[in-house]
């Protein structure tokens, strides 16, 4: 709570209090240098905050050392011994404990079971895969019954097909354990997919939490929107702000959306900007508000989506559209976008924040 940590001059965590619910999925998302892993590490006990506490189960553990905390955490780099065996590595937390002999046989090999890697007890780290190390880090990981798995970007070093296969894999066990787990990652698919909340952050700071879908569809400042996802930003000036909309003016082009929940509500001749996702648009715009005509300038299938681009005249805006939608290059189409779906943010706040 009010975490904060300096390294000389740089604020790496600036003032977080954050409550994660017992049994949660909780993740940290930001970008490179935001202090997410500082704070992970803080929670650890790998570093010390200045100021502020760490409360584990209503017990303050500030002070306590990394092995008192009842937490475990899993590494970026699996942080293996490779001179030890698959055996060796995840025993190696409860013979440091002192457990019996039996009773670490027993633990080790239910846990390997439980991540599918019975039968390699025997090889060394080298003689595995990437997504098998990490299972063996996840593995030593649980072993030790944390009451916490900390997991620092765990599956930055996997090719694409594995880091799906073991986030799935890191789902599936924290769900049958029922294990309270915080994430850190910079990766947002990673973060929607895993999470049951996710706390943004930016220089320092948690900007917002919410679930994956609050974050992706309503955030709250334009870094959220930004960063999480896709988006289509104009820059313009209000030129009417009344029953609950705001008319946005940009470039000759008028478009209607609305404050976010929170948000500062501007006022006539404010410089804002205007938000949208791309799937929020559609082509069944005949007229009105939010009507556009353009021109497709480029369309890429994706498999399970196009991706089109339309040129409407100041602006080049990007839509998802089924793969059955009849578009090409040079097709003339008009754009409906819910004022609903459109956030608008006052440019001088969206600076602040």
């Amino acid at each position: 709570m009010d975490v904060t940590k300096r390294f000389g001059r740089v604020v790496a965590v600036d003032g977080v209090t954050v409550r994660v619910e017992r049994g949660e999925f909780f993740t940290f998302l930001g970008p490179s240098g935001c202090g997410k892993t500082t704070l992970l590490r803080i929670v650890a006990g790998l570093e010390t905050p200045e100021r502020g506490r760490v409360v584990i189960d209503g017990r303050d553990v500030t002070n306590e050392p990394p092995y008192g905390r009842g937490t475990a955490m899993v590494f970026q780099s699996y942080a293996l011994w490779p001179h030890m065996t698959v055996f060796e590595n995840v025993a190696y937390g409860l013979r440091v404990r002192r457990l019996p002999r039996e009773e670490v046989r027993r633990r080790v090999r239910d846990v390997l079971e439980l991540v599918r890697l019975e039968g390699l007890e025997d090889r060394y780290p080298t003689q595995l895969s990437g997504g098998q190390q990490q299972r063996v880090a996840l593995a030593r990981a649980l072993v030790v019954e944390p009451r916490v798995l900390l997991l620092d970007e765990p599956l930055s070093n996997l090719d694409a097909r594995l880091r799906v296969e073991m986030r799935e894999e890191i789902r599936r066990l924290q769900r049958r354990l029922g294990i309270t787990a915080v994430y850190v990652t910079h990766d947002q698919e990673e973060a929607m997919v895993l999470s049951d909340r996710v706390a943004v952050m930016n220089s320092g700071r948690v900007v917002q939490v919410g679930t994956p879908e609050e974050l992706y569809e309503r955030p709250g400042s334009l870094f959220v929107a930004t960063f999480l996802g896709k988006c289509n930003l104009l820059e313009g000036s209000v030129a009417e702000a009344s029953e609950g909309y705001v008319t946005v003016e940009s470039r000759g082009l008028r478009i209607r959306g609305v404050v976010p929940t929170g948000g500062t509500r501007p006022s006539p001749g404010d410089e804002v900007y205007a938000v949208f996702r791309p799937h929020s648009a559609s082509l069944d715009g005949v007229s009105g508000d939010n009507v556009f005509s353009g021109r497709v300038v480029a369309v890429s299938y994706l498999g399970e989506r196009l991706e089109v681009r339309v040129d409407v005249g100041p602006w080049e805006v990007l839509l998802f559209l089924p793969t059955d939608a009849r578009v090409s290059v040079g097709t003339f189409v008009r754009l409906y976008v819910p004022p609903h779906r459109v956030l608008v943010y006052r440019r001088r706040a969206a600076a602040e924040r």
